[in-house]
């Protein structure tokens, strides 16, 4: 009696699955597992950096609802970014890994200079309108943070599990990080 179709199918997927996890590179000095744990930090530190400062921006700003503000602002355009690189996938293929995590690290820097800059010019006390400069900036904070999140959990999805824990212990670390 000969095996019907499907089980030969099943078979053959069977030993492939097998044959890929034997040919997994060792990470014998957990040098990528440190590096996704730091890619996962940077990622969602920008936003811990923002929130922990929300009494700053309150006393800065006191008629303005910064919390509320800065939350619609900055999730918005982090789905807004996902929900762009979902729908034209053809710029996850056009622009690599390496190019849209120095992108949106490099959005994350910029933007996280902008209060600091506005402080030290004093700009703060002179005009309101930094407030939207302040806005903007975290707007563009969140469109790093979809940049960056998709295409590193999207990376991590490729590799073995627990380079994925990595990403997610880093999101973690970062919190407290932030909190400390």
């Amino acid at each position: 009696m000969h095996p019907s179709k499907h089980q030969r199918i099943r078979k053959k997927m069977q030993s492939l699955k097998n044959e890929s996890n034997d040919i997994t590179p060792k990470d014998t000095c957990k040098l990528a597992y440190i590096i996704h744990f730091l890619f996962g930090a940077g990622n969602l530190l920008p936003w811990n950096a923002l929130i922990t400062a929300i009494d700053y921006f309150g006393y800065l700003y006191p008629d303005k609802h910064v919390e509320k503000v800065f939350s619609v602002a900055y999730m918005g355009s982090s789905l807004l970014t996902l929900i762009c690189m979902i729908k034209w996938s053809s710029f996850s293929r056009l622009a690599s890994f390496q190019v849209r995590m120095n992108i949106g690290f490099t959005m994350f820097v910029a933007s996280l200079m902008v209060s600091p800059t506005l402080d030290w010019v004093s700009w703060h006390e002179k005009s309101m309108s930094a407030f939207y400069v302040v806005v903007a900036s975290v707007v563009v904070c969140g469109l790093a943070d979809g940049l960056v999140g998709g295409s590193l959990i999207g990376s991590a999805g490729k590799l073995p599990k627990e380079y994925m824990q990595a990403v997610f212990a880093g999101t973690a670390s970062s919190g407290m990080c932030g909190s400390v």
